[in-house]
């Protein structure tokens, strides 16, 4: 397990140098993928691509401010909980509205053998909400914006955490990354010596908690007396709909 508050981060250049943020994750703590918080100041315009030293499908999150993106005379708006997911080999302009900065939660997943061409999504959380992509997953709702139909080598979810709850989790089959913007939350994991240790998550209208499963973790997860969000990445994608199955011991994840 690997946990960061960005609130402790030193503000960087991203792979794409348009952009300015802090990092989460590299390919140091999970080799397939890093994520990045972006900082863009309002009415700035920005292209959303690739990083220049290699072909990497990349994904946008929308956490807090307005604009609009896309391509010349194709363009759609970007608000909170706005999915952007690109291939290596598309390029989108984003242009952030006159009223407050924009944060965007961002992946970057190298395409080694650039086997994801020309797609394309954009997708906002009304979208979702109340389709077959809204799961229960016991301890709240999973709102699933990019699935394997999507044609994506990744899952990436808003994830609602209820109140008061605790959940044993284990993913055997997939690495989870989980970046907490809201509630007060407490993991709980097994370290290398076995020892049961704690993390608690920092949050707030700026900053949040990134806790990256790197090594198929089990794990706790405990939410306080709030609702809790955080933004979930699955690795590999998941097909759409699974639903939490018994693994190790009373332990739930995914079997597939």
């Amino acid at each position: 397990m690997k946990v960061i508050h960005s609130v402790d981060l030193p503000e960087v250049t991203l792979p794409n140098s348009a952009l300015t943020g802090v990092q989460l994750t590299d390919y140091k703590d999970y080799d397939k993928f890093s994520t990045y918080e972006a900082r863009i100041p309002a009415k700035s315009t920005v292209p959303l691509r690739s990083p220049e030293s290699e072909n990497s499908v990349h994904i946008y999150y929308c956490i807090s401010g307005k604009g609009t993106c896309g391509e010349s005379g194709d363009q759609r708006d970007v608000s909170p909980d706005t999915v952007v997911a690109l291939s290596f080999d598309m390029t989108f302009e984003l242009t952030v509205s006159a009223e407050s900065d924009m944060r965007l939660f961002v992946v970057y997943y190298p395409d080694a053998k650039m086997g994801y061409r020309s797609l394309a999504v954009v997708r906002g959380l009304s979208e979702i909400v109340g389709t077959d992509r809204d799961i229960n997953w016991l301890s709240g709702r999973s709102r699933r914006y990019l699935i394997k139909q999507d044609g994506f080598p990744v899952s990436i979810y808003n994830t609602w955490v209820y109140p008061k709850t605790s959940t044993r989790l284990h993913y055997e089959n997939h690495i989870e990354s989980a970046y907490f913007l809201a509630g007060k939350l407490t993991y709980q994991w097994q370290d290398t010596s076995g020892e049961w240790v704690h993390a608690n998550a920092k949050t707030d209208c700026n900053n949040g908690t990134n806790y990256l499963m790197n090594m198929h973790d089990c794990h706790v997860l405990k939410n306080h007396d709030e609702d809790a969000y955080c933004i979930c990445i699955f690795d590999p994608v998941l097909i759409g709909a699974e639903e939490y199955q018994p693994t190790k011991g009373v332990f739930l994840g995914y079997k597939t």
